[in-house]
This record gives structure tokens, C-alpha cells and sequence, in this order.
């Protein structure tokens, strides 16, 4: 039976943590009240939440502007972040069975490798990069910005984690009929490992939709260009767009809400478990 302290206790975490949301959603809030606004109401002395007429033309400004559209580059990011996850997945999730499952010689000293490659920031490979795209003509491709993405050290250690924590006596039961790796992975892994799989999309995909530094470096085609190349095109204008700027902003964080919450209990799943795994 729940004491009268501990459920006070209870109370108490319950009404700070929601103080605490209220802190972190504030800025969101926010970002999509002025996007709705007029530049005279942003900027206004008597400053209000809330619009006095909102602004719905701000939306449609920036999805069908005529130098910058977020249609266009709407489309740009999500062909970006789905080749990026398809490459992600089938190179993590190969790796990641191969050193959780096949014994092999120098596997423990290959794996420390993949780790140690965590500690490089991405920022110290870029001039190699870029060096490297141009000699091969990727230099102004989305193909610059999406073959790194493929190689994914974090979502190979999770789904090792993963593979780690399940039986070997399945793979030696599906040996016995006759299988190989290849079939093993396909049809007996990888099913059972949906949490993590669904966890590595939504990081992936928010990795590759927020990416930033590789599109300004490797994209200068407009028509190129991907969400937050556009954010940043309306922040140079000369003008003060601030109300376009939360608009793009707004239309931007759509996506990765709308997959968050839909494919948030496999996210939390696959978190809470790749940790304690293996």
C-alpha cells in the first residue's frame, strides 16, 4: 500500500517535471505565435502572444517562394534522409550482426576502431571531404551529403546491443535446417529486433533532416538545396523576415514531431533496452 509520503513524494516530481515541459515548450510556442505575426507585432512594444490577425500568408510565402521554395527543398531532405536510412540500416544492421554474432579473427580489435571513430568530430573530416566529392564529381549533389550518413557507428553499436541479448540457440536451431548467416539475419534477427530498428530510423532521420554544415559546404545550387539551407537563405535577407524565419522553422519541425510521436513506444523500447543488453 502507497504511503501518504511517498505519494506527496510523487506529486511533487510529477509537478516539477511539468514545470520543467512547460520551460522547454515555451520556446516552440513561441517560434509558432510569430510565425503568424506581422514584422510591426514581433517587434512591438506592447508585445502579446498571440497575433491579432494570424498571418496564415506567411506559411504559404515560404513553402511557394519563387528564389527559395520549402516545397522544393522539402522534397531535397526527405529523398536525403530515405537514402540515408536505407543506406544506415543495411550497413549498421549487417555490422552490427556480424560483430555480435560470428566469431572471426581481430573482431574485438575492429570494433574498437568503429568506437574510436566516435571521438572524431564530423567538422575534422570535412576539407578530406570535400577534397575527395570534388575529385569525383559528387560536389554540388545530394550524394555529397548522403553517402557519410550510411556509415552509422552508433546505430551499429545499438543494434549489437541488441543481437547481443538474443539466444544463440536460435541461430543454432535455424543452422541445424540449414541456414546461413544471410537467411539467419533476414528472417530471425532483424524481425526481432523492431524496437531498435524503429529507434535507428528516428535517429537517423532527425540526424539527416537537422544536418547543416555538409549542405553549406557541399550545396550551392538553390534548387539544391534541403530545409535548413533555407532557414539560413531567409536569415541573410536585408529585410528583418523574422516572421518567415519561425515559419520556415515551424514547417521544418513538422516531419520529425509527426514520426516522433507516432513511433514514440518503439523509440522509448528501443532506448531504454540497448543499454542493458548484451
Amino acid at each position: 500500500m502507497i504511503s501518504t509520503h511517498q505519494k506527496v513524494m510523487a506529486g511533487v516530481r510529477t509537478a516539477f517535471v511539468a514545470v520543467l515541459a512547460v520551460f522547454f515548450v515555451l520556446p516552440l510556442v513561441w517560434m509558432v505565435c510569430t510565425s503568424l505575426k506581422t514584422i510591426p507585432e514581433v517587434f512591438a512594444r506592447d508585445w502579446k502572444w498571440l497575433p491579432e490577425i494570424p498571418q496564415w500568408g506567411n506559411y504559404v510565402y515560404v513553402w511557394s517562394n519563387e528564389y527559395a521554395p520549402m516545397a522544393r527543398s522539402f522534397l531535397n531532405s526527405f529523398f536525403v534522409a530515405f537514402v540515408s536510412i536505407v543506406g544506415q540500416l543495411s550497413f549498421a544492421s549487417i555490422a552490427a550482426y556480424a560483430f555480435a554474432k560470428i566469431n572471426f579473427k581481430g573482431k574485438n580489435a575492429v570494433f574498437a576502431l568503429f568506437l574510436s571513430s566516435m571521438m572524431i568530430p564530423s567538422q575534422v573530416t570535412i576539407i578530406p571531404r570535400f577534397m575527395m566529392f570534388h575529385s569525383i564529381g559528387l560536389y554540388n549533389t545530394l550524394w555529397a551529403i548522403i553517402l557519410p550518413n550510411f556509415f552509422g557507428v552508433t546505430s551499429m553499436f545499438m543494434l549489437r546491443q541488441f543481437y547481443m541479448g538474443l539466444p544463440d540457440d536460435l541461430m543454432e536451431a535455424a543452422k541445424m535446417d540449414g541456414a546461413g548467416h544471410f537467411r539467419i539475419f533476414a528472417q530471425i534477427m532483424l524481425p526481432l529486433t523492431k524496437a531498435a530498428v524503429v529507434s535507428m530510423v528516428i535517429l537517423s532521420f532527425i540526424s539527416s533532416w537537422n544536418e547543416y554544415l555538409s549542405p553549406l559546404i557541399f550545396l550551392i545550387d538553390e534548387k539544391k538545396y534541403v530545409v535548413s539551407q533555407i532557414i539560413r537563405w531567409y536569415m541573410e535577407e536585408d529585410s528583418d523576415p523574422t516572421h518567415w524565419i519561425m515559419a520556415a522553422s515551424t514547417i521544418a519541425l513538422i516531419p520529425t514531431l509527426v514520426l516522433f510521436v507516432t513511433c514514440q513506444k518503439y523509440f522509448v523500447e528501443g532506448i531504454a533496452t540497448s543499454g542493458v543488453k548484451g
